[in-house]
C-alpha cells in the first residue's frame, strides 16, 4: 500500500492544533484536497463518526467523494480515518489518514499520513503520475494549516 507521510512544525499548543485539525466544518478553508466535508453521524467527532469528503480539482485529479469512519479518535493526540465507501470511479479503493499531534521545543509536531490501495492495475499506473500531485497538496495543506493556525493565536 503506497503512503504519503509530511510534517510540520506549528508555533501553537497541541490541543488547540488537534482541535482545528478535526473542527471539520473548516477543513476546507486549509485543505487543499478537500472542497467540503459533511458529517454523517451526531456531534462531537469521536471514534465511530462518519464524514464524507469531496475531492477538489485543484489538487490534480477527479472530482470524487468517499466516505470515512473515524476509527481512533484520542483527543488531543492523534485520529485514524478509514476510507469506507468512495465513488467508483474514484482513483483508490482503499486508504487510511492518520494525525498525529505531539508537543515539541517550538510548539506542536503535526504528522500526516495517507496510506492508499490504488483501484486496480490502472489506479496503480496512474498512481506514478498522481503520487506527487497528491504529496504536494497535503505539503501545502500544511502550510495553510500553520498559516492560519499562528495567524489566529
Amino acid at each position: 500500500m503506497p503512503r504519503i507521510e509530511e510534517q510540520i512544525e506549528i508555533t501553537a499548543r497541541s490541543s488547540d492544533v488537534f482541535r482545528f485539525c478535526h473542527d471539520l466544518e473548516r477543513r476546507q478553508e486549509w485543505d487543499e484536497r478537500v472542497s467540503r466535508v459533511n458529517v454523517l453521524s451526531p456531534k462531537p467527532i469521536r471514534r465511530g463518526s462518519v464524514v464524507r469528503l469531496d475531492t477538489d480539482p485543484a489538487s490534480g485529479g477527479p472530482v470524487f467523494s468517499w466516505e470515512a469512519e473515524f476509527v481512533e479518535y484520542h483527543y488531543p493526540s492523534s485520529s485514524r480515518l478509514k476510507v469506507i465507501d468512495s465513488a467508483p470511479s474514484s482513483y483508490f479503493v482503499d486508504g487510511t489518514e492518520e494525525w498525529r499531534v505531539r508537543k515539541s521545543d517550538g510548539g506542536t509536531t503535526v504528522t500526516l499520513s495517507w496510506d492508499y490501495q490504488p483501484r486496480g492495475i490502472l489506479g496503480r499506473i496512474t498512481d506514478l503520475f498522481r503520487r506527487r500531485g497528491t504529496r504536494q497538496a497535503i505539503r501545502q495543506s500544511l502550510q495553510n494549516l500553520k498559516q492560519t493556525l499562528e495567524s489566529e493565536s
